[in-house]
């Protein structure tokens, strides 16, 4: 059993290296802000699991701390680069045109159904 295990340590642990070269790699290629934001936000999350790995294989909590500081970071950092991305687009505005298309009003007291679309009619008693 013991053999097994070092096996799947070993295997977990190249995962999370070959997981954080590629992420290293996004942030060095770029070629833009949020290429390099993702590459850096799946870096932060690869540091995570390895943490918490190390913690769930060892039983300790010390790296906790570390854990949760790092993921604050990690989650305030992507929202202020993707509001800094935001900044640099235009705002679409929709409401000035389509407002005016898509305002039905529905008469007070109207309770009825409007005819059906096949030629069905909506009245009441009516045979063909």
């Amino acid at each position: 059993m013991d053999l097994l295990l070092t096996i799947v340590y070993y295997f977990v642990g190249a995962c999370f290296a070959a997981a954080a070269i590629m992420a290293t790699i996004r942030i060095v290629r770029g070629p833009s802000i949020v290429d390099r934001m993702v590459g850096s936000d799946t870096f932060a999350t690869i540091l995570i699991c390895v943490f918490c790995a190390d913690m769930a294989i060892r039983g300790h909590t010390t790296t906790l701390p570390l854990v949760l500081g790092l993921a604050m970071t990690a989650s305030v950092g992507t929202i202020a680069v993707a509001r800094f991305v935001s900044r640099d687009r235009p705002r679409q505005n929709y409401s000035t045109d389509t407002e005016a298309e898509l305002d039905v009003t529905v008469p007070a007291g109207n309770t009825k159904p409007a005819p059906e679309a096949n030629g069905e009619s909506s009245k009441e008693g009516e045979s063909r």
